[in-house]
């Protein structure tokens, strides 16, 4: 079987309803996520499968979602959306300080990334998921987002890995069927 790797890095924070430890406390890590994808046979250009389709239509999504958001879990969102509307108003708010004006949007994603959706609450960016967005469980999402979206009667996904740290030593969550 021939396999490749593709992943990419993702700047988010995200908060762990209900942790017993820190992880309660919103907090940021530089993400990675690696997309493996495996084929018994090479296509006629000689690919398991062009990394800048793994890219386009999983990777690059998962950035726009997740890329400066907060990420938490619906239950949270439920929770929290107007402290986080008032907290994003006050900080969006201080542009008006260096900028003169609120300034532009973050880049964000429009409508549903397999069950996953931005929104905006006072202009800041929050990725929510129907979920908690642990490392395990993003990895499984990430893995049904791929399979939904490059999986066929040649490709397989194999697994999707989602480190929330590289330094000093890697940490990370890897979901295989």
């Amino acid at each position: 079987m021939y396999r490749i790797t593709k992943g990419q890095h993702i700047h988010f924070a995200h908060h762990v309803r209900g942790h017993r430890g820190a992880c309660i406390s919103l907090h940021g890590h530089t993400w990675r996520f690696d997309l493996t994808v495996g084929a018994q046979t090479l296509d006629a250009e000689g690919f398991v499968i062009d990394f800048a389709v793994m890219k386009r239509e999983v990777l690059l999504p998962c950035h726009l979602l997740l890329d400066h958001a907060l990420a938490i879990g619906e239950d949270t969102w439920r929770e929290t959306r107007e402290p986080l509307r008032d907290l994003g108003v006050r900080l969006v708010d201080s542009r008006e300080h260096t900028m003169g004006s609120r300034g532009e949007l973050q880049p964000h994603l429009e409508g549903d990334l397999a069950g996953a959706r931005n929104e905006l609450p006072g202009d800041i960016k929050v990725a929510v998921f129907p979920f908690a967005p642990t490392s395990e469980t993003l990895a499984a999402w990430l893995y049904k987002l791929a399979d939904e979206r490059l999986a066929d009667d040649r490709v397989r996904v194999l697994s999707a890995a989602v480190y929330e740290s590289l330094h000093p030593a890697p940490a990370f969550a890897e979901y295989t069927p």
